[in-house]
């Protein structure tokens, strides 16, 4: 029996209304496309980290009430650089590294682009593993000094590494998935799919950058 017999068909989807016919995307496709996605969002993260990391050194200096505010809005605003790529992309049906890869991204209800809700939603996520994915690589990976890890910074370790796995884990939810779907997609009501064709042109592929 021949490797390519073992594998499972893509599951297709159609929205309700028919106005056209997908299958879901691979996993790589996906990877790849995270992986530019991610990219992106880190150097963009760091470009904004400068001014800000600025603003948070004058906040540490300032101290009190006034000084922590600033430091809290810099760390904010840095951390919304995350939110704001995915919840605006994703609202539109493809983020920059799904146009790459020619997939897109659908409310898997109505076969249409997510609501900003929704899209916002799934980018918390993200900003989540985001978040416990750099925690876990400080904490595993960087020097802390002769004693090592105290106590309550083991137990946050263990708790980022957990939650980067579970992230890990949630997507890998897609191999045994019928739809073809990850955790995240089915938590967010959301759809991947590739090889979009229009009922109305059953010989064309739909394609994000307008072709």
């Amino acid at each position: 029996m021949s490797v390519s017999s073992l594998r499972r068909p893509a599951p297709v989807y159609q929205p309700a209304d028919g106005t056209y016919r997908a299958v879901a995307a691979p996993l790589w496709r996906r990877a790849v496309a995270s992986a530019i996605d991610w990219t992106l969002v880190f150097v963009s993260f760091l470009i904004v980290s400068i001014p800000l990391g600025m603003i948070e050194t004058l906040g540490d200096a300032i101290s009190g009430p006034f000084g922590t505010a600033l430091v809290l809005i810099a760390d904010g605003l840095a951390l919304g650089v995350v939110i704001a790529y995915f919840g605006y992309f994703l609202s539109t049906g493809h983020t920059m590294g799904m146009r790459a890869l020619d997939i897109h991204v659908f409310s898997h209800k109505t076969g249409r682009e997510p609501h900003r809700v929704r899209a916002a939603v799934r980018s918390l996520f993200s900003l989540a593993f985001f978040l416990a994915t750099l925690k876990a690589y400080g904490l595993v990976r960087g020097y802390h000094g002769n004693e090592g890890l105290s106590g309550s910074e083991e137990n946050l370790r263990d708790i980022a590494v957990t939650i980067s796995a579970v992230g890990f884990l949630g997507g890998l939810w897609k191999i045994a998935d019928p739809e073809g779907r990850t955790l995240w997609d089915r938590l967010t009501g959301l759809m991947v799919v590739e090889d979009v064709v229009p009922t109305s042109m059953p010989d064309r592929l739909w394609s994000p950058w307008g072709t």
